[in-house]
C-alpha cells in the first residue's frame, strides 16, 4: 500500500488534508488515550433508555411519560432501563446484542449514566454545540477535537469526524469520513471490487504489471526531482515523492480492518479503533441520526436506540478486539432530551433536560449521577457528593465538559482560551 493511493481517496471522500512537510503518517510516540464521542443527532428520549418513567399518570394530567408500564422498568446492578416496549410497537430481535435487555446487563458494570442534565435549550444546533463543547455559544471546539489538539495537534488524521457537532476552532484539522468503503479501496487500490472476500475482487492488472506500473512511478518522480532546480520546486517535489512512500502505520490500519467493513456506526466503529490500534488517530466522533421523533415516537425511537446500542456494543467489541478496553474512553449523548408527553401525532417534541452514558478508560461504572423528576425536570445535586439535594447545583454540559478536559489533561492555555465556567465534579472516576 502507498500513500499515494491514500491521498488519491481522501479527497475523493472529502477529507480535504494539506501534504504536511514531514511523512503524513510519520511514526510517533504512541498515545496511551483515546477518545470517542458517539452522538445520537436529533434528541434521544432518555426516558426510554436510561432514565425511565414508564405510565404513571402525570401531576398535571399531560402524561403519561412512557407508554410502557411502569412495573417493565429493570435494573442491571445500578442502571435502570425499560425492560419491554408498548404493545402498540414491534419490538426488535430480542436476539440483538443493541436490545435492552442485553445490552444493559452486558454493559452496565462499565457504564456511567448522568441524568438530569439541563441544556437551557430546544433548538438543535444549540443542543449539540453545547453537549459537544461545553458551551452553547458559538465558536467553541467540540470535546473530540479539543482532545487531538492536546495529544497530536500535528498529526493530520488525530481527530476523524463522522458527522455531528465537530467544529474545532482550527486546533486540528478534521478527517471527515462518509463511511468504512474508502478504507476498503485504500487496501485494494489496484481492484475494481475492492470490498469483500479476496476471492470476489476484480484486479485491473495482474500483480506483476501493476509492480512495474508502481517502480515506473517512482522512477518518474525521481527523474524530476533530480531536474528540478529552484528550490521551492525541490521541496515541493519532496513532499510529493514523500507521500508516495509506502507507511507502516497505514498497512497496520489497513490491515486491522475487516475483509468486509460494517456500513452505519458499525463501520465508523471500525475505521475509528483500527485508527487508534495503528498509531493514526487519537480522537474520533461517531454519528448516527433519525432521533427526531415528532411522529410514531415509540416505533421510531425505540427502533433507533437499539440500533445505537448495537454500534455501541460493535463498537466495544471492536475495542477489546485491538486490546485498547484500557485506553478508550467513549461518551454518548444527544442535542437535548423529548417532551415528557405525546403529541397529537403520537410523538414527542423537544425538551432541554437529557442524560449522557459514558464507557471505558477513566470511567467508573456501575453508577447513575443525577436524576428527574416524574416531569423529566432536572432535580440538583451535591457538587461534593453527587447526590441529589435541594439546595445543591442543576448539571450542565458546562460540568460534563469541565471533567472531560480534566480527564484528557487539556492545557491551562487551552482551557483559559476556550474557557467554561462552573465547579470542577469529579463525575467519571
Amino acid at each position: 500500500m502507498y500513500r499515494r493511493q491514500f491521498l488519491k481517496y481522501l479527497g475523493g471522500s472529502g477529507l480535504g488534508l494539506l501534504l504536511p512537510q514531514q511523512s503524513i503518517f510519520a511514526q510517533q510516540a504512541t498515545p496511551d488515550q483515546f477518545w470517542i464521542t458517539v452522538n445520537a443527532g436529533g434528541g434521544w428520549d432518555p426516558t426510554y433508555l436510561i432514565d425511565p418513567k414508564g405510565n404513571r399518570p402525570r401531576l398535571d394530567g399531560r402524561g403519561p411519560v412512557n407508554n410502557y408500564s411502569v412495573n417493565a422498568i429493570r435494573s442491571a446492578g445500578n442502571i435502570h432501563f425499560p425492560g419491554s416496549y408498548p404493545e402498540n410497537i414491534d419490538p426488535p430481535d430480542a436476539n440483538s446484542p443493541g436490545h435492552f435487555a442485553n445490552f444493559f446487563p452486558k454493559h452496565a458494570s462499565r457504564l456511567l449514566v448522568i441524568n438530569g442534565i439541563d441544556t437551557q435549550t430546544n433548538n438543535h444546533d444549540s443542543g449539540s454545540r453545547y453537549v459537544w463543547s461545553g458551551k452553547i455559544e458559538s465558536g467553541y471546539p467540540s470535546f473530540a477535537a479539543l482532545a487531538a489538539a492536546t495529544t497530536a495537534p500535528t498529526q493530520p488524521l488525530a481527530y476523524i469526524s463522522n458527522g455531528g457537532y465537530d467544529n474545532t476552532a482550527s486546533l486540528v484539522a478534521p478527517a471527515r469520513i462518509g463511511g468504512g468503503e474508502v478504507f476498503q479501496q485504500l487496501a485494494f487500490p489496484n481492484a475494481s471490487r475492492p470490498s469483500g472476500d479476496a476471492d470476489d475482487r476484480r484486479e485491473y492488472f495482474a500483480p506483476s504489471i501493476y509492480a512495474e506500473i508502481e517502480q515506473a512511478r517512482r522512477a518518474r518522480m525521481q527523474r524530476l526531482k533530480t531536474r528540478a532546480t529552484l528550490p521551492l520546486k525541490k521541496n515541493q517535489l519532496d513532499e510529493l515523492i514523500m507521500s508516495r512512500v509506502g507507511d507502516n502505520n497505514l498497512n497496520r490500519l489497513v490491515k486491522l480492518l475487516p475483509d468486509r467493513v460494517s456500513r452505519g456506526l458499525a463501520g465508523q466503529a471500525e475505521v475509528a479503533t483500527a485508527a487508534f490500534a495503528s498509531g493514526v488517530a487519537v480522537s474520533a466522533n461517531l454519528h448516527m441520526g433519525g432521533f427526531d421523533t415528532h411522529g410514531n415516537h415509540d416505533q421510531n425511537q425505540g427502533g433507533r436506540l437499539t440500533q445505537l446500542l448495537e454500534g455501541i456494543d460493535h463498537l466495544w467489541n471492536q475495542i477489546e478486539l485491538n486490546n485498547l478496553q484500557d485506553k478508550v474512553t467513549i461518551v454518548i449523548g444527544s442535542d437535548f432530551g423529548r417532551t415528557p408527553f405525546y403529541n397529537d401525532n403520537n410523538g414527542k417534541d423537544h425538551w432541554n433536560v437529557t442524560s449522557i452514558m459514558a464507557m471505558g478508560a477513566g470511567v467508573r461504572g456501575n453508577r447513575v449521577i443525577g436524576a428527574t423528576d416524574d416531569h423529566v425536570e432536572a432535580l440538583k445535586i451535591n457538587p461534593q457528593t453527587l447526590q441529589l439535594d435541594p439546595t445543591g447545583i442543576t448539571l450542565t454540559p458546562e460540568h460534563i465538559h469541565l471533567a472531560l478536559r480534566r480527564m484528557a489533561g487539556v492545557s491551562s492555555e487551552l482551557n483559559s482560551q476556550f474557557a467554561i465556567s462552573g465547579p470542577e465534579l469529579n463525575l467519571f472516576s
